[in-house]
């Protein structure tokens, strides 16, 4: 038998978006479901939550709530972390929240987007935000949102000194996690009070759980998306190996940059060859071929100083700390802009300091040139999507721009007083001439889990766009993306300050539309 639900809005995907777009829709009086395909551990003071969610000790590459995707990038298949409990990915992140920069935004209208300018968002991104250091903070920064932010300032000699090598070096102290400026020095902002982590699930949902106008239907997995012309009629869902039809009004994806576009293909949506390669006919499918295209991410490496002997006599290493510099090259042929962080960690033996000790290095490329795309190869849920960034393929100026930062970061570190703290280059070797930096590059390239654009906003006259500046899907009259494959060029930050006032935009405008 096939258990039946009925809703005015059903939205899958219970992270950063879906918390949003619940919270909102049922407090403006909307008979609401959501779904998700991972466990829901209740109202926060319940205190059910497993430490590994709410600690911000633990980061994603520690999680058992993970979608076990991989992705192509560069010379190496990687794990790609996608959180599947409820907060999604934001409840498994290393916590850090930041926005983009001005611009960023304001360059959205090069896609004929109205009504998503800065100022446009800059509303909900005070509505999402509640920093509580306001200290020579951008004074866009929002003071009384839903998520709390803290910037954490490490009180260690090394990150002092840090500072005074950058003013040497002509950089000035900004609001590194602020909309304001694209070059300086500063300290990361982050959602964690107390060491706790902000988990969206916690802060939005604990209002609206008790009302009797929302369902939760945790560990529920979307099998499609049901629809029949330009109309959706809901979803249909598996759950403790039962399977439910679920007949809404209106259906809004909330899955993710990977989630979103998989479950439309699933559902006979996306490009031409893709629904053919799976068995889709002209009378049961619906070509929009920006479907899994667009894809990008923040890319970088990782790379190590090793501490030099008074590093290892002066530094605290279990406080450990972080700092963050904007960067902005000088190179008119390259054009982007990175950032570099340094960070404390020791290498260690049964949780003791060794003798060798590192200082920490991530640069990002934090507005890549390369675009790459995901599609799925079966019907079968089980089958793995193909994730491939097409990193230096499509543009080999991602490639130079990062070693551009890594030259620029073995120079500043020599930088006084910052130097008394390195003995040497560790990793990857100062000896490395140009072609094997770039090799380097290639295999050790990481990502930093921020994807967008796989179902980018964009006008009607734009071949690559899936969903309106309304977030409505191209031919469909009711069906919705609310999540990060909306935007339709990556910002500079990370991404879940940005998500949050996508959602609560597109939450604003669906609530007008529909009362």
């Amino acid at each position: 038998m096939v258990l039946k639900f009925s809703s005015d809005i059903v939205i899958v995907g219970a992270g950063t978006s879906g918390c949003v777009a619940a919270t909102r829709l049922v407090n403006a009086g909307f008979q609401v479901i959501l779904i998700d395909a991972g466990p829901d551990f209740g109202h926060s003071d319940q205190n059910n939550w497993p430490g590994e969610i709410t600690s911000e000790k633990f980061i994603g590459e520690d999680t058992s709530y993970d979608w076990g995707y991989t992705a192509q990038l560069g010379l190496k298949e990687k794990r790609y972390l996608r959180g599947k409990v409820f907060g999604g990915s934001s409840a498994i992140n290393a916590s850090g929240i930041n926005w983009g920069l001005k611009n960023d935004y304001d360059r959205w209208d090069e896609y004929g987007l109205e009504g998503w300018s800065f100022n446009d968002l800059l509303p909900y991104f005070q509505k999402v935000e509640k920093l509580y250091d306001f200290e020579n903070a951008d004074n866009e920064r929002g003071t009384s949102g839903q998520i709390k932010v803290t910037r954490q300032i490490p009180d260690q000699e090394y990150f002092k000194d840090f500072e005074k090598s950058c003013e040497s070096y002509g950089l000035r102290y900004i609001d590194a996690s602020g909309p304001k400026t694209a070059e300086g020095y500063g300290y990361v902002t982050r959602n964690v009070i107390d060491g706790i982590r902000q988990n969206p699930a916690q802060s939005y949902l604990d209002e609206i759980r008790s009302k009797k106008n929302f369902t939760i239907l945790d560990m529920s997995e979307v099998l499609k998306i049901n629809w029949d012309g330009s109309f959706t009629t809901g979803l249909e869902i598996i759950r403790n190996g039962e399977l439910i039809n679920i007949n809404s009004k209106h259906v809004i994806l909330c899955a993710g940059a990977v989630g979103s576009p998989i479950l439309l293909q699933r559902s006979g949506i996306g490009p031409r060859d893709i629904l053919e390669k799976l068995g889709f006919e002209a009378h049961n499918s619906k070509v929009i071929n920006g479907v899994g295209e667009n894809l990008q991410d923040h890319f970088g490496i990782r790379y190590s100083f090793a501490a030099s002997s008074y590093a290892l006599k002066n530094i605290e290493w279990d406080k450990g700390g972080s700092i963050r510099i904007r960067l902005k090259q000088n190179q008119k042929d390259i054009g982007h802009n990175l950032t570099f962080s340094s960070a404390l960690s020791p290498f260690a033996s049964n949780g003791k300091t060794t003798d060798l000790a590192l200082l920490h290095s991530i640069l990002w490329l934090v507005q890549p040139k390369s675009i790459g795309n995901i599609f799925i190869n079966s019907l079968d849920k089980s089958v793995k999507p193909t994730i491939n960034f097409n990193f230096g393929n499509s543009h080999d100026k991602d490639i130079k721009s990062l070693l551009y930062g890594l030259e620029w970061s073995r120079e500043f570190v020599q930088t006084n007083p910052l130097n008394k703290w390195i003995s040497n280059i560790y990793n990857p070797s100062n000896d490395y001439n140009a072609d094997e930096f770039m090799n380097w590059i290639q295999s050790n390239l990481s990502f930093y889990y921020h994807m967008v654009g796989t179902c980018r906003m964009g006008t009607q006259n734009d071949p690559q766009s899936v969903v309106s500046e309304k977030g409505l899907v191209n031919e469909f009259d009711n069906l919705h993306i609310f999540d990060a494959s909306v935007i339709p060029k990556i910002p500079r930050g990370m991404l879940n300050l940005t998500v949050f006032a996508i959602a609560e935009k597109m939450s604003d405008m669906l609530i007008q539309s529909i009362q």
